[in-house]
């Protein structure tokens, strides 16, 4: 960087978008008040290197031994190598997830294989890199009281550490998005301080920044952001050319990717959904609820708000139980409140903390937005937790200048403690509990430390890469998983029961078989016959559920379908309208929709799934309630309940319903000359 000149730990405060004469930082003025802190930054000022190569200490020895060696159960961090090995056979680009972090894995992959180990290690890097950028970009900008302590929480911090031994994109962004930050607030300083800072050579500045973001945002989506406060902020501050400069070098950078992306991957490929109507439903993996209006959209940001700083972000700092569920809207208006208070005070002090507080804001809003509330995980929020305990810090700090809230100053650095004593005993706990697991995993056992239902689903997916040819297509709900444990092999994934809402799935079976009949499926089973009930399921085209009741929905329009109505006189069989069916489920206040048993089996048909893994993965992984994820089981009824006898067991492991057990079934086409 050119030189300064002067000293640069303080920069120029804005008023109302304007530069005005510098005034005393905190630094300066807020602790003149308080001679107490005064002291100790004095005392921790020339030791905050020290603090640094201490955090960092604890980084490295806390990750060892927080360390896990297994893959998680999430299923995206397994996802991220199956799609690496993809991109690597020429199969297809990484995609809906960041495309650079499995780009980055598919090297490793090429020279070593799939190595769970080593490519964890990357992540164990991109930390420990993390740490060191987050540490030089702000030790000018916050009390060396505040920040020391900071980084002693940021060392210890297990929710962070998690990432650093998992296959997870969280690492790398945050590497990343303190790599893009870090250059640009150096590069905006140079900008403010040294009149001579010529354009070409501002240039090789900003290349690198858009570098870092088009990096950052092809690892994760929410990178972008990046770019647009970064280009606001600096029209804010009237570096019009330079936001023009930076602009231009994230394309530079984009087009190029963008071109060879659409030639190599994207030529003649049938495309998907967006992903911007994924965003747009209500639940991702129930369609037949729709899509969210405005008021959703509102309701969903504070939802999610609440959601991420009442409880991630608490349960990241070590003050809230991690099993806990608990989300509190007292905490949420607390925490934006903090926030609120820096970006005020931001205006008027410091653009360094106004870059980084419209930087959070703007990220956690896009997030709070794009996320619907059944995701519900930390990996959202914990890549930004180091930087809002800087912001929230430094807010407070600020606010302690003003008469009345002195005793903030005493009260600020007594919480930043606290928060490490509970961080680090939270951290102590987890690495006691994992060293048996790590221990028995590195010993061979790699289904040490997954509870009974997950040991079996890996078991019967091992099993199934020993005994299946992989000609053999074989259906699975975690796939990336069983492709790890599996030895490599491919599976199909059924992420989703595709249902659908009844009105208009009875709507389009209506315009394309004409009149239909509706039996209820418990009357059916009492009513008529084994071979009557066998002959009349094939003239099923749909089925409405409304709770645990269900009923068919019978063509009676061609001359096959005769003997619908005629069995319905025959056997008395209660049966109703279409119109009355849906004015019944639409009243009910039970859980209502609608499948086609065709359109379920033609899926697995067209893409030649042969078997189909079925395991009794726990709704809540903390225990065994009898409350399982069934998608598969019921994407499986539906099919079994129009053409019974279909699926044939292969094998099971776990016999009783205590011991969570799977299944492989095999799909018999052959029965019905599918």
């Amino acid at each position: 960087m050119p030189s300064k000149g002067k000293n640069t730990n303080q920069t120029k405060p804005v008023q109302s978008g304007k530069q005005i004469k510098s005034k005393p930082s905190v630094s300066q003025k807020g602790i003149a008040k308080s001679s107490i802190i005064e002291k100790i930054d004095g005392w921790f000022k020339p030791r905050l290197n020290l603090f640094f190569f201490i955090s960092l200490t604890l980084t490295v020895l806390c990750g060892l031994f927080l360390f896990d060696v297994k893959i998680s159960t999430g299923g995206d961090d397994s996802h991220y190598i199956e799609m690496a090995n993809d991109y690597l056979r020429g199969r297809s680009f990484p995609s809906w997830h960041g495309p650079l972090y499995s780009i980055f894995l598919s090297l490793p992959i090429l020279i070593l294989g799939v190595n769970v180990v080593v490519l964890k290690l990357f992540s164990f890097v991109f930390i420990i890199a993390h740490l060191f950028l987050f540490y030089f970009t702000f030790r000018k900008h916050l009390s060396p009281t505040l920040f020391a302590i900071i980084l002693l929480i940021t060392g210890v911090n297990s929710t962070i550490l998690y990432f650093a031994s998992q296959t997870y994109s969280e690492a790398m962004y945050m590497f990343l998005q303190s790599a893009g930050v870090f250059l640009f607030i150096q590069t905006y300083l140079a900008l403010e301080t040294a009149p001579d800072f010529r354009v070409k050579d501002q240039l090789l500045y900003w290349l690198l920044i858009g570098f870092f973001v088009f990096l950052a945002s092809l690892t994760r989506n929410i990178g972008v952001v990046a770019l647009l406060v970064m280009v606001v902020f600096l029209l804010l501050n009237r570096k019009y050319l330079s936001s023009m400069l930076l602009l231009g070098s994230y394309f530079v950078f984009l087009l190029p990717y963008k071109l060879y992306k659409a030639l190599v991957w994207d030529a003649g490929r049938p495309k998907g959904s967006s992903q911007f109507a994924e965003i747009l439903l209500k639940n991702p993996y129930n369609r037949a609820e729709g899509s969210e209006d405005f008021s959703g959209m509102v309701i969903r940001y504070f939802e999610n708000a609440r959601l991420y700083l009442s409880k991630h972000l608490m349960v990241g700092l070590g003050l809230q139980d991690p099993t806990a569920y608990d989300k509190s809207w007292f905490v949420t208006l607390v925490v934006g409140a903090i926030i609120l208070v820096a970006l005020v005070y931001a205006f008027r002090r410091s653009r360094i903390m106004l870059f980084i507080g419209l930087y959070l804001a703007v990220s956690a809003s896009a997030t709070f937005i794009a996320l619907q509330q059944s995701w519900d995980q930390m990996r959202m929020v914990v890549i930004y937790i180091p930087m809002l305990l800087v912001l929230m810090s430094w807010g407070l700090q600020q606010l302690s200048t003003r008469k009345g809230f002195g005793f903030v100053a005493v009260v600020l650095p007594l919480l930043l403690v606290f928060v490490f004593f509970k961080t680090f005993e939270l951290t102590a706990e987890r690495m006691k509990s994992n060293q048996k697991v790590l221990s028995r995993n590195l010993k061979g056992n790699l289904y040490y430390g997954f509870t009974p239902d997950w040991q079996n689903f890996l078991v019967m997916s091992k099993w199934v890469g020993q005994n299946l040819p992989d000609s053999v297509v074989v259906a699975s709900r975690k796939p990336s998983m069983s492709y790890i444990y599996s030895g490599g092999r491919d599976f199909y994934g059924m992420y989703r029961f595709p249902v659908e809402e009844p009105k208009k799935l009875v709507d389009a079976l209506g315009s394309r078989v004409g009149e239909m009949v509706v039996i209820p499926d418990k009357n059916l089973d009492s009513s008529c016959p084994p071979d009557v009930r066998q002959r009349l399921k094939s003239s099923v085209v749909g089925y409405v559920a409304e709770g645990t009741d269900v009923y068919g929905l019978y063509r009676t329009g061609t001359p096959e379908d005769n003997g619908v109505k005629q069995a319905i006189d025959e056997y008395s069989m209660p049966s109703v309208t279409t119109d009355s069916l849906l004015r019944r489920v639409g009243a009910s206040s039970k859980q209502c929709f609608a499948v086609s048993p065709d359109s379920l089996i033609s899926t697995l048909h067209r893409n030649k799934v042969g078997y189909v893994i079925v395991a009794s993965l726990r709704a809540n992984p903390n225990m065994n309630t009898g409350n399982i994820i069934n998608n598969i089981q019921r994407y499986l009824y539906f099919v079994e309940l129009k053409y019974p006898g279909i699926l044939s067991l292969v094998h099971q492991i776990g016999a009783t319903e205590a011991e969570e057990p799977a299944w492989l079934y095999q799909l018999n086409y052959q029965i019905y000359g599918l």
